[in-house]
């Protein structure tokens, strides 16, 4: 290898090997500034080490990829292909009518053209980064969709844009040997959440953002089964263990690890409604319906996750389709079951005005450089409290199992709050998942001594789809999939189906 005097280049004097002498500068550098910051601090750098632990486990994965299984990957672009025929079609029967040719659903101009000009409908602007812009985005598409002309054309053209979005997961390029790889970037987000790209080859895609209904294409390696694990409404908890040791005030937790924190807090919030104390009797009443197609549960999930982040009763009523009334009242309702809730945004409000800066009990700090009185500043360290500690709870876990169970499991994927691995139908199956939900477990203790933890909840299967509920009549949602992940409760007495079998 050359040895190459950087210190004496001139301008001018780089040639063949400037690429070279680009890449080695970009390496020295960095490290050298990293070597002078640590001269700065007399501790450890703990989140440092612990995120160069993880690249074991991240470029294990990222070198075995995930199996695709061609079959289905070619009959799920063929059955989305068909839809979006179908549904472009419809549209070009809508766009005929309005202006007699035809309309290109990802054409921003022809959008705009379409919209504005020949329907008349009222121009509609978006901020970008501080630019005003006209822009046909599904924001403004959902906007445009409120005028009763105009409601069924973007249906379609969303429709479209949504299953066009999945066809081009299913169509990413697959390796050579049949496998799908990501690159996982550990230290890519400011809260220690991975982040996932295509990989260094340009094949590959983010394994992160698969659609569920996408999943089933992917599948365990011959004699191999896929277990996923993930942790049980970890951010809702982390929130409700902050409030705990800050405020004393453990009701929030105390739902959370109750059963079911849905319908409790729809209880807590809709007490008038004919409540048995039966768990199952209380789920049924919750699942009723609350507004439009939203059941009580569902707006307690949705609107009660809004609302620990700091979601205005505007933003949330746009994003949940309901009217901003229903979201006020459900946010006053919410604050009186949990009054920790309001209490602990006043206290992130304080700390980025006094100090800009948070720590996790993980020992994650963050700086927050934004203006510390403004709302977007505090919504990102309100969401900070929730979403870094889950990450690094489940990135220890995966580290554990990686480094315990290496030689019985193989990591497959990291899914934010998820891990996946297979291990081999010969092997003690139940001893493997038990032994995995135990790593998964990382207790803490409050100072007031409660022992504090999130369970995982355990999946198996042969591909990475949910499975089908046999019980239930095969809906849009519900599609046949006798090989896929279904809840691990002790036992899984399913052997795998052929492709035969599975086309039969």
């Amino acid at each position: 290898m050359p040895e190459v005097l950087t210190h004496l280049l001139q301008p001018g004097e780089l040639r063949g090997d400037s690429k070279q002498i680009y890449n080695g500068l970009d390496c020295c550098v960095t490290f050298e500034v990293h070597s002078e910051l640590q001269r700065l601090f007399n501790a450890e750098s703990l989140i440092y080490n612990f995120e160069r632990a993880l690249q074991g486990p991240a470029l294990e994965m990222m070198m075995r990829g995930f199996r695709v299984d061609q079959y289905e990957r070619q009959s799920g672009i063929a059955a989305l292909t068909k839809s979006i025929d179908k549904l472009n079609n419809v549209l070009q029967r809508y766009a005929h009518a309005v202006w007699g040719k035809p309309l290109n659903p990802r054409s921003t101009k022809q959008l705009q053209e379409f919209f504005y000009s020949a329907m008349r409908m009222p121009e509609i602007w978006i901020s970008q980064k501080g630019v005003r812009k006209l822009s046909m985005n599904r924001e403004t598409l959902e906007k445009l969709e409120i005028y009763f002309h105009a409601m069924p054309i973007v249906a379609v053209i969303l429709a479209i844009r949504d299953l066009s979005k999945k066809r081009e997961i299913l169509e990413t390029e697959v390796d050579a040997d049949g496998r799908m790889r990501t690159s996982y970037n550990i230290a890519g987000t400011e809260t220690g959440r991975w982040s996932s790209s295509s990989n260094a080859f340009g094949t590959g895609t983010n394994l992160q953002n698969i659609p569920p209904r996408l999943r089933k294409i992917f599948i365990a390696d011959d004699g191999w089964k896929i277990c996923g694990i993930d942790l049980e409404q970890a951010e809702s908890r982390e929130i409700g263990f902050l409030c705990g040791v800050l405020f004393g005030d453990w009701s929030y937790l105390d739902a959370c690890e109750g059963g079911d924190l849905h319908t409790t807090t729809a209880k807590l919030v809709w007490p008038h409604l004919a409540w048995t104390g039966n768990r199952s009797d209380d789920r049924a009443i919750a699942e009723q319906i609350f507004y439009r197609e939203f059941s009580y549960r569902d707006m307690s999930k949705r609107g009660g996750h809004g609302t620990n982040y700091y979601g205005t009763p505007w933003t949330m009523s746009r994003h949940l389709k309901v009217p901003v009334g229903v979201m006020v009242n459900f946010q006053r309702d919410y604050f009186g079951a949990y009054p920790c809730i309001p209490r602990f945004h006043r206290w992130v409000a304080q700390e980025i005005q006094t100090k800009q800066y948070l720590e996790t009990f993980f020992g994650r700090g963050r700086h927050f450089f934004g203006r510390p009185n403004d709302d977007t500043t505090l919504r990102e360290a309100i969401a900070y409290c929730g979403q870094s500690p889950t990450a690094d709870r489940l990135n220890l876990a995966m580290l554990n199992i990686w480094k315990e169970m290496g030689t019985v499991v193989r990591l497959t994927a990291q899914v934010h709050d998820a891990v996946y691995f297979q291990y081999r139908v010969e092997d003690d199956e139940a001893a493997i998942i038990k032994r995995a939900l135990e790593l998964i477990q990382i207790p803490m203790t409050s100072p007031s001594g409660r022992v504090y933890t999130i369970p995982g909840e355990a999946k198996v299967g042969w591909n990475w789809g949910n499975a089908h509920n046999p019980s239930k009549p095969l809906g849009p949602n519900n599609e046949f999939n006798p090989n896929g992940l279904t809840k691990w409760k002790g036992s899984d007495a399913r052997t795998r189906q052929s492709g035969l079998d599975r086309v039969l």
